[in-house]
């Protein structure tokens, strides 16, 4: 019997909590109550099947206090299981079998699958000084790492070895550094870094070196489906806080989720945002965090005047947050990432002309502000929205150069290479003026980022997006 048939009749158990030293730290420390986790699908995600066999709308997990053991309800539908139970690999019956209703959970086995195979990079990323043996969380850190980097390096396996040089690479643009080396030393104690014919050891160059590689490699290797990490900026200059989460991102196959101090990483990057309030009584709430960021108050929550320090020079305002990590991608090609920062303007809550004042705002804190937008065009020709072009206004106006995609939107210049490279043979290129979600195959626009990546400069030559950054 399988741990969640043997969760539906109450007997359920794990094998533990990983990094806890004591079962009651996973518990609310504010009440006596057992652990509740309530879990139910999107109306649209749930598939909708004979009346004999329904997917749940919900499913329950109580975790008893102190424990590791947990039984799970269902809801909607409701089995009674007073006269017995049965279950198969994916189902759960009521008795008489094998005519009784029954309830397909194959929905949430698949979820419950992928959750397991996270993984949660906590807020301590040190490769030194952590131990030899055991884990923190999902990670290896310590001596342990420092083995396993080493291992990998120099291994048998062609695959690993490239993994490990991809990393080397990443950290070498990220960190304008002209050559770069990493190896364990003789001992394995710690990692040895030959970066632009110096060398240091791994405690020499800092924490924020330190935990790009060791997250990057654990990421790489688990290659999951989520990854979710906590205090991404933590020991990162504002300008690399972006680069960490793309860099991350880029080997988790559905998504990133962190949890940050920095209101500013959240709207700069986040495609949802929960903010967590502490209640009078000791709880915490959770809610969608939904308010409009004045442009001169998101800039300065990125901290742009310690971008300056480092050589920023420029803002790119651009259509969403969906679309700063794509325009990133493309400006990385132009060897333009480290001199322009992009913000996002909101979509159509500031891309009208109540914009104005805000425009104006943000060129106090930056001479040099451009702005690129959805033309959201159907067709050659059409004219603006009304709203696009009081913006196009208002820009001209505050003296914000603003460029007009002339296709429909930033998807539209993805190519059909490397659509297919990410989603496969069976996805195409959008054409000019395709809405993504009326082609055939689309794909979320939170993954044009990915597909930005596997293009070229050669693939931005010659259209108007090229041109246009080009001249940022």
């Amino acid at each position: 019997m399988s741990n969640w048939q043997a969760g539906l009749q109450g007997n359920g158990a794990s094998s533990g909590f990983l990094s806890t030293f004591d079962p009651l730290e996973v518990f609310c420390n504010a009440n006596e109550n057992d652990l509740v986790i309530s879990v139910s699908l999107d109306p649209d995600e749930r598939p909708q099947q004979a009346e004999a066999a329904t997917v749940p709308s919900k499913v329950n997990i109580k975790v008893a206090r102190g424990s590791s053991r947990f039984s799970i309800g269902i809801e909607n539908p409701s089995i009674n299981f007073s006269q017995g139970i049965g279950v198969n690999e994916t189902s759960v019956f009521s008795a008489p079998y094998p005519t009784a209703h029954r309830a397909e959970l194959a929905p949430y086995i698949r979820l419950f699958d992928e959750l397991a195979k996270c993984l949660y990079i906590g807020p301590f990323r040190n490769a030194i000084n952590a131990g030899t043996q055991q884990k923190y969380f999902d990670i290896q850190t310590g001596q342990a790492f420092v083995a396993q980097w080493q291992s990998i390096k120099t291994g048998n396996s062609k695959r690993d070895s490239e993994i490990v040089y991809g990393i080397t690479n990443t950290i070498k643009r990220i960190f304008c550094l002209q050559v770069l080396d990493i190896s364990a030393t003789a001992d394995n104690q710690t990692l040895q870094i030959y970066a632009d014919e110096k060398v240091y050891k791994l405690q020499e160059v800092g924490s924020g070196l330190a935990q790009f590689i060791i997250a990057l490699l654990n990421a790489a290797i688990a290659a999951p489906p989520y990854i979710l990490i906590d205090e991404p900026e933590a020991s990162l200059h504002p300008s690399l806080q972006l680069e960490f989460l793309a860099a991350l991102a880029s080997f988790a196959r559905k998504g990133i989720l962190f949890s940050t101090h920095s209101l500013g990483l959240a709207r700069s990057t986040a495609d949802w945002i929960y903010s967590v309030i502490r209640e009078p009584n000791g709880l915490s709430s959770v809610h969608p965090f939904e308010s409009t960021p004045r442009l001169s108050e998101l800039a300065g929550e990125l901290s742009f005047s310690g971008y300056r320090e480092l050589g920023y020079k420029k803002i790119i305002l651009v259509e969403g947050a969906k679309d700063v990590k794509t325009v990133q991608q493309f400006l990385r090609y132009l060897k333009k990432d480290h001199l322009v920062v992009a913000i996002p303007l909101g979509g159509s809550g500031l891309i009208n002309a109540s914009a104005a004042p805000q425009l104006e705002e943000i060129k106090r804190l930056c001479t040099d502000v451009s702005a690129l937008i959805d033309s959201e065009r159907t067709a050659l020709g059409n004219a603006l929205a009304p709203d696009r072009q009081a913006f196009t206004d208002a820009c001209a106006a505050a003296g914000i150069k603003c460029h007009v995609l002339h296709r429909r939107a930033i998807e539209n210049y993805l190519t059909d290479a490397a659509v297919k490279k990410i989603k496969g043979d069976s996805f195409s290129a959008l054409g000019a003026y395709e809405r993504l979600k009326d082609a055939p195959r689309p794909w979320s626009k939170e993954e044009n980022w990915r597909i930005a990546r596997e293009m070229s400069l050669q693939d931005l030559n010659g259209t108007d997006l090229g041109a246009f950054l080009a001249s940022v």
